[in-house]
């Protein structure tokens, strides 16, 4: 029986031994880039409430002035429609309140967009001036 025993530990080592001299990790050829979204603050408007936007994989999202904010977007050319804007459930002031209700209405009614520079600017239908973001850096 102990010679069994024995037989079967050191048949057990051996197959530890090989299964995991057989593990190997492959490295990647060809090194991938990890794509930077770039992020803008808006300065035509509210600029003391850091408001932010970025554009990414058909979604726009970004910090208002309490909530952080995300929908779905179509970008055809220099066109975009938003689908509707959610938002977290967070609470401030009576002041930042209004000022995010009025952001994130002004920014559901986009249109249009384009880059220029280091400028995002986003045209909307809600008012005359286009909302002018700088990207940060």
């Amino acid at each position: 029986m102990p010679k069994r025993f024995l037989y079967y530990i050191v048949l057990l080592i051996a197959l530890l031994l090989i299964s995991c001299s057989h593990n190997s990790v492959s490295i990647a050829e060809e090194p991938y880039e990890v794509k930077k979204i770039k992020v803008y603050k808006l300065i035509s408007m509210y600029t003391y409430a850091n408001i932010t936007i970025s554009i990414d994989n058909g979604r726009v999202y970004g910090k208002s002035a309490i909530n952080d904010y995300y929908a779905n977007c179509k970008i055809d050319g220099d066109l975009i429609s938003l689908d509707m804007i959610k938002t977290t459930r967070k609470t401030d002031t009576a002041e930042k309140r209004r000022i995010e209700g009025d952001y994130l209405s002004i920014l559901q009614t986009a249109y249009s967009l384009k880059i220029d520079g280091d400028r995002l600017i986003i045209y909307t239908r809600f008012i005359d001036e286009p909302l002018i973001y700088e990207e940060i850096k």
